[in-house]
């Protein structure tokens, strides 16, 4: 196992490389790319209160690999400070350049193991930063976090399970539980909002039941494609929704294990030529028995004329007929960018016949989900905080809705909030109660700008 400093040098030794590369190749700025990892280490070091020895450690052994000297890390201290709020979008150049992207979450990871297991605030702070670079599940935030274990010798439960994945193509689906139709319909209705899509999903659970039980007579059954279409912007449960889903076609007996598994462009298209027909039928093979959900799934026709996603699209349109059986594709993304993409492919037209829409959460459906964040982290809302908070979500839901996150701006803000209570508690002199480390206060909710 490392010693803090000796971590940071290990886990940075490549980093001033692909600085200067991405500056050559791109015309990156120097000092952004520093500013960023800054930020990154900065936020994580503060995220579950004041900063300890072993992640001072690391912070000074990152600087001393990277050549910073005292001025120049005081310059981007000072960047750091006189931000209004801190918040993950400052990280641009990361989230546009996977390869810084995954430089700084492999680093922010190794720092928050830093002293010891992820608390839970580290956990959810991780996982925001992970999808805010990547985006949710993807491979790269597994691939930071191992690398970040292995410094440290420090192993689970980790944060990005293989088994939970966009990627593996060679996941086992998870072992058959004990619950029933009922039980998985009851978690349907559970969900904050969606009542068109539980209205739509209850339907089509039903009217295979009773086709189920017409078959049990000998009696003639309806055909119907279980293939569908989740149109709807991000953070709408979609992904949340595709995984009962595929729980309740197994109580149903239409599928045998009932697991999910998620995909998008990067796991499906290859690089050369018949490369993506190999990776897609990988991916479709882990899917056998199970529903294959492939987000932003109008991005396989996003790269051109000489692109392989079309590859992808013929391959998966093929196994979708041979496997008819054993396997259930589900597509999402954007409603205006679905429609577009199921109308390019006759093979995609005649297989996707019915189209699911998740609408944007409303104000007060928000506002239950923050509270939900709060509740499973061991934080609690002071009145001003709530009334705050109405009023945040009021005027996010009156801007034109362009890319809005919904259940994703949620767990953003959430991040932001708590980051913000911890640098108020920071500057506080005494010992902290309980209390105090759990209580959102109204002042650690920032109004927007108007």
């Amino acid at each position: 196992m490392q010693d803090p400093h000796s971590a940071a040098r290990l886990c940075l030794q490549g980093f001033t490389e692909l600085k200067q590369t991405l500056v050559k190749r791109y015309a990156c700025s120097d000092f952004e790319i520093d500013f960023e990892l800054r930020f990154a280490l900065f936020i994580t070091a503060l995220i579950d209160g004041d900063t300890v020895a072993a992640e001072r450690a690391f912070i000074e052994g990152a600087a001393q690999t990277l050549g910073w000297s005292e001025m120049y890390d005081s310059l981007l201290r000072s960047r750091i400070d006189s931000l209004p709020s801190y918040d993950l979008t400052q990280l641009r150049t990361a989230k546009e350049r996977p390869e810084l992207g995954l430089a700084i979450a492999t680093a922010s990871f190794a720092l928050a193991l830093a002293d010891g297991s992820l608390s839970s605030d580290e956990q959810v702070f991780l996982t925001n930063l992970c999808d805010t670079l990547f985006g949710p599940n993807a491979p790269a935030a597994r691939q930071a976090e191992e690398k970040a274990r292995q410094l440290f010798d420090r192993h689970g439960p980790d944060l990005f399970s293989p088994t939970t994945s966009k990627s593996a193509p060679n996941a086992r689906p998870p072992e058959p539980d004990d619950s029933t139709l009922e039980d998985e319909l009851a978690k349907l209705e559970k969900l904050i909002g969606l009542e068109a899509v539980k209205e739509e999903i209850q339907k089509l659970a039903r009217f295979l039941e009773i086709q189920k039980q017409r078959e049990g007579h000998q009696l003639k059954t309806a055909p119907l494609s279980l293939h569908l279409v989740f149109s709807g912007n991000p953070g709408t449960g979609k992904t949340t929704v595709a995984r009962i889903l595929a729980k309740i076609y197994q109580k149903l007996g239409v599928l045998k294990s009932g697991h999910l598994v998620e995909t998008d462009r990067m796991g499906l298209v290859g690089q050369y030529v018949g490369h993506t027909a190999k990776k897609t039928s990988e991916v479709i093979d882990s899917a056998l028995d199970g529903i294959l959900f492939i987000d932003e799934a109008y991005s396989l026709l996003s790269g051109g004329e000489n692109d392989f996603g079309s590859e992808a699209i013929d391959t998966l349109v093929k196994r979708m007929e041979d496997d008819r059986d054993r396997l259930i594709v589900i597509v999402a993304g954007y409603p205006a960018d679905m429609e577009s993409f199921i109308q390019t492919n006759p093979g995609l037209r005649s297989r996707f016949s019915k189209t699911i829409h998740f609408d944007d959460y409303a104000s007060e459906e928000l506002e239950k989900i923050f509270e939900i964040f709060c509740k499973n982290n061991e934080y609690q809302l002071s009145e001003k905080a709530r009334k705050k908070l109405h009023q945040v979500f009021e005027y996010e839901l009156q801007k034109p809705k362009v890319d809005f996150g919904n259940g994703r701006y949620v767990r953003n803000l959430f991040e932001q909030v708590i980051r913000n209570q911890a640098l108020r508690l920071s500057q506080r002199d005494g010992a902290l109660e309980k209390k105090d480390l759990m209580l959102i206060e109204g002042d650690d909710i920032l109004l927007p700008e108007t």
